[in-house]
């Protein structure tokens, strides 16, 4: 950097912190702040290894390697040359990436490394990619699908890493629509997912995937016109790439230049990329095309650029690095237009542009026009500032569920002011004697005001389950609408997280799942908040633990969770009424009735009903055996499904254990015969049993067994979404660890069923899952209720 950094510019040797845009100044990780009349924000990408679990423990052994990692990246090459035999793996993350060509870029090389030295046909390549297709541009994806067969390289697609398993050599992947896919390596390359760096995401500026929010035109940001952004970490919707940037920032000077001088800006950016795929033999390829529209737009006509070249490998191998050490610093290259100055590109699309005045500093301007109110009530003229107030802008949030929380670092007192009238509860998460805690104006604002400190994960000192306790017991006191505040937002969110959970009865996996539905920051976005999300968790069962909220007090409804782990993942339930001992099983699986019967048994239960919500293809249930033990058993299913059983039910039918009773909800959809049933009784919890109808984040195939996808859309919407949202779903299967989910989580993140009825079947159309590996022995056997 010394060596390009011009001589008049002072260089600040230091992270930056966060933005305060409303007062045109940056906050240093020293705690200086620094004031501006412009801002261009130009940081990279954040490489988020510990996205993917198992992976930071194995990084640069058991043949782990990243091109990625500037610690690990010598063992790429290590494993390359010393490779002989076996499995190469190379991956590639849904999320935007450093030059979006790199993942292929070092598969193509360890490929013709390999060939060179004798051993390529004794080692397999394998290049998985979470996106769609391998590469954005059609027309050049197409070029590298045929140059990947031609090296015989296999591609999946829409397959994405999410786990490894080093010291076993196992890499899992996850297919759309949930499959979970296996696969051993002998090498495995990680590209791991990308973010903007911490610092931005959780900042003023950035949009809603965490990236700085500018005009795709203009590189101004959307708010604050006095900031501009480019490259990896700005919301230019196109590929991450040095040529991008090099197209960027004539846009950005010459927008800048007009601010300065009283104008508007008027240069646009039109999208261009550029990616030269190197392919090993002295050949490249040169993708450019419009990030903005896919579509090619080559430089070098009448060439081919589709077609790999040795004269392009020539210019990136020569050219190019003239052009990085001693053109762009000086701001003499232009992107597509290389050594030549463009004339300005004016922008046609008006209605697009960017903001046009430079607002007054926020805080200020509100220091100047709201009045304090006296003690105990917030003044009318407060109340009506607050309502116009936007608390986004402040690094407020409040996530969808519970919808009546909110969140929040610290905050100027004016700003503290004004959003206070909001709040009727406020929870402090820091010390009371901090400077940034405003008890008096809380109070003021007629807020019931409660202390409840977590220690910052930074600090030497561990939260502890202590804490957790006084944090939820202060949530249960405060009354609603409420906010939560620390000195980030983090530990706020991992307050809110640990409520929602244990209220919801979630392990930990459900309520990972659930932080990241809400995208909360400290387990999304803060790469050292390791600690916080960990005591989070560790305050939550684990996978097939019993979440002690999932189970009721012994004097009332008794619900209790059971986990299949020998391959159908079925979950089973025992529900049972403790005053008359009387108990139902829910799907129970053949083979686990010594488990349901025991524990039944362990209750002082007796198991009055079996039922199974219906005809099941991934395991044979065990009514049948349970009948063998106990004829007194009677065994239920649909009428509709066509098996055999004791009772056969109908839609609206009661099932009937002491003081309790489930509602059977005919659901068809998945197939004929599905059922899902409610729990009603006096202090029953709100609970639905949805067999395969309704999974956590997902929902029963559809393309055997009469199944029929807009059937199962129209019962999900008409009969399980229009119970209570806080009802309890409990599934008839999960693949993932999770345990339980709610209306109003489906209803809200549920990826098929949130989107409309004709995509709905569009989706499970093209599911192409594998046929059931136990259909052929389960069905046949369930219709005569597993014998």
């Amino acid at each position: 950097m010394e060596q390009v950094m011009p001589d008049h510019v002072q260089w600040i040797k230091e992270k930056c912190l966060t933005f305060q845009p409303e007062q045109n100044k940056l906050t240093l990780a020293s705690g200086q702040q620094i004031e501006y009349d412009v801002l261009v924000v130009a940081a990279g990408l954040q490489q988020n290894f510990g996205a993917v679990p198992g992976l930071p423990e194995t990084m640069g052994k058991n043949g782990v390697a990243s091109i990625y990692s500037f610690q690990y990246s010598p063992s790429v090459w290590t494993n390359i040359t010393g490779m002989q035999k076996g499995k190469a793996i190379f991956t590639n993350p849904a999320t935007a990436v450093n030059c979006g060509g790199a993942p292929q870029k070092i598969c193509y090389l360890a490929e013709a490394a390999w060939r060179e030295r004798g051993v390529r046909n004794s080692i397999d390549i394998e290049f998985c990619t979470a996106t769609p297709g391998i590469f954005a541009c059609p027309e050049y994806r197409v070029a590298l699908e045929k140059i990947m067969k031609s090296k015989n390289i296999t591609a999946h697609v829409k397959t994405n890493l999410v786990e490894v398993d080093g010291e076993r050599k196992i890499a899992m992947f996850e297919r759309e629509g949930g499959e979970l896919l296996t696969k051993e390596f002998d090498f495995l390359h990680v590209t791991p997912p990308m973010s903007a760096p911490d610092f931005i995401r959780n900042s003023p500026l950035a949009n809603a995937a965490g990236f700085v929010d500018v005009d795709k035109e203009t590189c101004q940001h959307t708010k604050f016109p006095n900031i501009f952004s480019l490259g990896d970490c700005s919301s230019l919707p196109t590929s991450k790439t040095y040529s991008a940037i090099s197209s960027q920032a004539p846009v950005v000077t010459y927008n800048v230049q007009a601010l300065l001088a009283g104008g508007e800006p008027t240069s646009a950016y039109d999208g261009y990329t550029a990616c030269p795929v190197l392919l090993g033999d002295s050949k490249l390829l040169l993708a450019e095309f419009n990030g903005y529209t896919m579509e090619a737009t080559p430089t070098f006509k009448p060439l081919d650029q589709t077609k790999p070249n040795t004269l392009f490998y020539w210019l990136k191998r020569y050219v190019f690095e003239h052009v990085y050490w001693h053109s762009m610093p000086l701001g003499r290259w232009y992107g597509k237009y290389m050594w030549f100055e463009p004339s300005v590109q004016h922008k046609v699309n008006a209605a697009s542009s960017s903001p046009k005045a430079s607002p007054p500093s926020e805080t200020a301007a509100l220091k100047a026009s709201v009045p304090v109110s006296g003690a105990g009530e917030a003044s009318h003229g407060a109340a009506a500032a607050a309502d116009s107030l936007k608390p986004e802008l402040f690094g407020v949030s409040t996530p969808n569920l519970p919808g009546d929380v909110s969140l929040s670092g610290n905050l100027d007192v004016a700003i503290l002011e004004q959003l206070a009238p909001r709040y009727k509860g406020w929870l402090y998460l820091n010390p009371e004697d901090n400077k940034h805690f405003h008890k008096k104006e809380l109070e003021a604002a007629g807020c019931k005001v409660e202390v409840a400190p977590i220690p910052n994960p930074a600090g030497s000192q561990k939260a502890t389950e202590e804490h957790a306790s006084a944090v939820l017991s202060a949530m249960d006191r405060l009354p609603r609408p409420l906010m939560i505040q620390c000195t980030s937002g983090n530990r706020a969110g991992a307050a809110l997280l640990l409520a929602q959970a244990k209220a919801l009865g979630h392990n930990r996996a459900s309520a990972s799942l659930l932080a990241e539905d809400l995208d909360l920051k400290f387990f999304t976005k803060c790469s050292e908040c390791g600690p916080i999300k960990d005591w989070v968790l560790d305050q939550l069962p684990g996978v097939n633990e019993e979440a002690q909220s999932s189970t009721a007090t012994r004097q009332a409804a008794v619900i209790e969770q059971l986990f299949d782990p020998q391959g159908s993942s079925t979950f089973t339930y025992l529900l049972g009424c403790s005053q008359s001992q009387e108990a139902v099983l829910i799907d129970p699986v053949l083979g686990m009735e010594g488990r349901d019967l025991g524990l039944a048994e362990e209750l002082g239960f007796k198991v009055k009903y079996v039922v199974n919500t219906h005809c099941h293809a991934d395991h044979i249930t065990s009514g049948g055996a349970i009948k063998k033990l106990h004829p007194e058993v009677k065994t239920m299913i649909s009428e509709a499904s066509g098996a055999a059983a004791d009772i056969k039910l109908k839609d609206g039918d009661k099932i009937e254990f002491g003081q309790y009773a489930l509602q059977a909800v005919a659901t068809p959809g998945h197939t004929d015969g599905c059922m899902c049933f409610v729990l009603n009784g006096p202090d029953a919890p709100k609970a639905v049993f949805t067999g395969d109808t309704v999974l956590i984040r997902g929902c029963g195939r559809t393309d055997f067994q009469q199944g029929d996808a807009a059937r199962l859309y129209d019962m999900i919407h008409q009969k399980i979404f229009t119970l209570p949202e806080d009802t309890k779903i409990y599934p008839g299967h999960d693949y993932k660890g999770r345990n339980v989910s709610t209306v109003a989580e489906e209803k809200k993140f549920n990826p098929r069923l949130t989107q409309n009825k004709e995509e709905f079947i569009k989706t499970m159309k093209e599911l192409n899952l594998p046929y059931p590996k136990m259909m052929d022995e389960a069905v046949p056997a369930n219709l005569v209720c597993g014998v």
